[in-house]
């Protein structure tokens, strides 16, 4: 039987592994050639070692072993081999790159094992249409992490954090196990984190942005958010993770009005707009954090307000990101090519 103490060392342990191992895969990285290199539509300006997912990855898969009794917990089970299925995947890609198509088929496959497990949404009565919205919600949030890995620190920074807020609502619901889960990866996010942000000496790369996005968005579905009305038990992870998945809908919405495909790279996402509107990157990035904690306050509050003041404070957030989003739109990313043929790096 799990116990609270649990859910620390297993925060401890991650975080510890994450931090320890990262510089030996970076060097790991360097070796065997997997490097970013700058492009118009990136941020950074030197050739940056990728792989920093693995680290996350190892530590997260230490974390739990050394917690979790999986023969117990055959859904536990499938969490993983999906992660590690998107892993290889980033590993792929991280070298020799992927068709979006591809990348999106694998996503359906790794969800496919989630779903199989009996992993689903279930507000519905309908089977097939809770595993049709199962897999959107899977798909959907693992590629929000990987669209967010734009800038130092942030799509790791965020995992962190919403991380956090799922753990201390299943500690909370005495849900030990999927707490474990959830402070695993927040461990794992952290500890690569102090090698990412505000200097990147590494990047997580695909092979970290999928497993985390991946993890996030399972346990999202396999922890019980019961309250006392189904509309706020399905906000709060909604509102956890709105970050992410407003920056990909932002995303989304002004490439189609530019007629540009929503797969195609680019400076245009939140994080490059906030930079665009005066703040220093890791000011933007700063100042996404505290709208993801605010949104992670939210979700408590939600959580234990009545309807009426919990739809009150759920309309708050939706006015405040409708009225952000409207206002990171009107800028203009252009700027980002006059400035480079202006001779300035970004």
């Amino acid at each position: 039987m799990l116990r609270w103490t649990d859910i620390v060392e297993v925060f401890v342990t991650t975080t510890i592994v994450s931090y320890l191992i990262t510089p030996l895969i970076r060097n790991i990285a360097i070796k065997t050639g997997y490097l970013d290199h700058p492009k118009s539509t990136k941020v950074h300006a030197h050739p940056t070692p990728l792989l920093g997912g693995l680290g996350i990855y190892i530590a997260f898969v230490v974390g739990l072993f050394t917690t979790i009794r999986f023969v117990q917990e055959p859904k536990l089970v499938s969490i993983l081999i999906g992660c590690t299925f998107l892993l290889i995947v980033g590993l792929i890609d991280d070298k020799m790159g992927m068709m979006p198509e591809m990348k999106l088929l694998a996503q359906l496959l790794a969800a496919m094992v989630i779903v199989k497990s009996g992993i689903r949404i279930e507000f519905l009565s309908n089977y097939y249409l809770n595993s049709i919205f199962t897999y959107l919600w899977i798909v959907g949030i693992t590629n929000s992490f990987n669209l967010l890995d734009n800038m130092n620190g942030l799509s790791a920074g965020i995992a962190v954090i919403a991380a956090v807020f799922f753990g201390v609502v299943m500690w909370a619901s005495n849900q030990i196990e999927i707490a474990v889960v959830s402070f695993a990866m927040a461990g794992a996010a952290l500890g690569f984190l102090k090698h990412n942000f505000p200097r990147a000496h590494i990047f997580m790369g695909d092979t970290g942005s999928l497993v985390v996005g991946f993890v996030l968005a399972s346990t999202a579905i396999l922890g019980s958010w019961n309250t006392r009305f189904l509309t706020t038990s399905l906000a709060m992870p909604i509102v956890i993770l709105a970050y992410p998945i407003f920056d990909t809908t932002l995303v989304a919405i002004m490439r189609l009005k530019e007629g540009r495909s929503v797969f195609q790279g680019g400076r245009d996402h939140s994080s490059h707009r906030l930079a665009l509107l005066g703040f220093k990157k890791k000011r933007a990035v700063l100042v996404i954090y505290s709208i993801c904690m605010l949104l992670g306050f939210s979700a408590l509050l939600i959580q234990r307000l009545y309807l009426k003041s919990a739809m009150t404070v759920l309309t708050i957030v939706i006015v405040a990101m409708l009225t952000l989003g409207a206002r990171l739109a009107m800028v203009d990313t252009g700027r980002f090519g006059r400035k480079k043929k202006a001779g300035h790096v970004e």
